[in-house]
């Protein structure tokens, strides 16, 4: 086959057609817009240097942004850790404030909430008295500007949200977990209400005729063992299949990002159209292996990842060369993957030699095993 440009190949993978090579990427990694993490940089080389794949994302920029979302203050408070900063920020609803506020890690590592917006059913009620977003004619040129400077090299990514995820993001796992049993209903309510702001936003932007593919995170809190498989159905099945149906009308592709265990779940997310799953982590945290899942998606969704990101921090390169080329050897037979990590690198503070060398070694036997002859 002749060479694709990365643009083409990552579509035809997404579209479950033959490559002239295995896709594969590191995840978050784009030479466009480099890291301010300056350890990051190597990444970038190394992308550029093999002309490895790239999600190129598409964000609005400030002046493009949703008008009607409701003010939020952010601020730093006193911390009880010296070690950390706290971030507070302050959303103000018809119903009166919610509060929430996250630790961060004075070193760089990621942080972690310390209280969540939605702690008790009055919040709940205070954030369901948020107005719904009104469609607005929101501008997109910086996508056509991005578009324009990219050519062929990248695959346009257009990241959205998800509703079951908008709700879980405020209120925690315990919250939610505890609610699908005792406060089911009100649960629904609020999906409801975020699914309405997703499909105004998406809706939006399909008219405008932007982006190669649409994608969003979110999934895996709504999956055993916090959630049922009837759990899933309902709160994340019913909804982001309404939005693919949409995204795919439109002409455009769908890619979700969801991690843990999809053995309950993997044809749920074939039965949503999906186009493209990521991560599809091995065992022990899934349960199955990558070509147990690639039968059972048989050529109609295309998986991507296989290589867990903690395999970085703990091997060496000559213990992590056998790891890649075992899932490369379960995942390239018959197309439809795409070869990466099962996260980014923005998991560590800064990247150690160990680090760089492991992605070298990753993306070196990815290139020396990826030709479709």
């Amino acid at each position: 086959m002749t060479p694709l440009s990365g643009r083409e190949r990552l579509l035809r993978v997404f579209r479950q057609q033959d490559v002239d090579r295995m896709p594969l990427r590191i995840w978050g990694v784009d030479p466009m817009f480099p890291s301010e993490n300056p350890t990051w940089a190597p990444l970038c080389e190394l992308t550029e240097d093999y002309q490895i794949d790239i999600f190129r994302t598409w964000n609005p920029t400030k002046d493009e942004w949703d008008p009607h979302l409701p003010p939020v203050l952010s601020e730093e408070v006193e911390s009880d850790k010296p070690d950390m900063s706290v971030h507070q920020a302050t959303m103000q609803t018809p119903s009166g404030p919610l509060t929430a506020s996250w630790y961060r890690p004075k070193d760089g590592s990621p942080g972690y909430v310390k209280k969540h917006y939605i702690e008790s059913i009055e919040d709940a009620r205070k954030w369901l008295s948020i107005p719904a977003s009104k469609p607005t004619r929101r501008r997109v040129d910086s996508y056509w500007e991005l578009e324009q400077k990219s050519n062929d090299r990248a695959l346009l990514f257009v990241g959205i949200g998800e509703a079951m995820y908008s709700v879980q993001a405020h209120m925690g796992s315990e919250s939610f977990g505890l609610w699908l049993m005792d406060e089911r209903d009100l649960l629904r309510e609020m999906i409801d209400k975020a699914y309405a702001a997703v499909e105004e936003q998406v809706k939006y932007y399909l008219s405008q005729k932007i982006g190669d593919a649409y994608g969003w995170v979110g999934p895996e809190l709504c999956i055993p063992p916090l959630a049922s498989p009837k759990d899933f159905r309902e709160f994340v099945f019913d909804y982001d299949k309404k939005i693919i149906d949409l995204i795919h009308d439109a002409g455009k592709l769908v890619w979700v990002h969801c991690h843990g265990d999809m053995n309950p779940v993997l044809e749920d997310f074939v039965e949503m159209g999906v186009d493209c799953l990521n991560p599809i982590e091995p065992p022990p945290t899934g349960k199955l292996t990558l070509a147990e899942a690639k039968k059972r998606c048989a050529g109609k969704m295309s998986l991507e990842g296989g290589v867990q990101n903690g395999d970085f921090d703990r091997m060496k390169p000559e213990q992590l060369v056998p790891v890649v080329e075992e899932v490369i050897r379960q995942g390239k037979p018959g197309g439809c993957f795409i070869l990466c990590p099962t996260s980014s690198p923005s998991t560590r503070p800064r990247l150690n030699e160990r680090h760089i060398a492991n992605y070298r070694a990753f993306v070196e036997a990815g290139i020396r095993l990826g030709r479709y002859e």
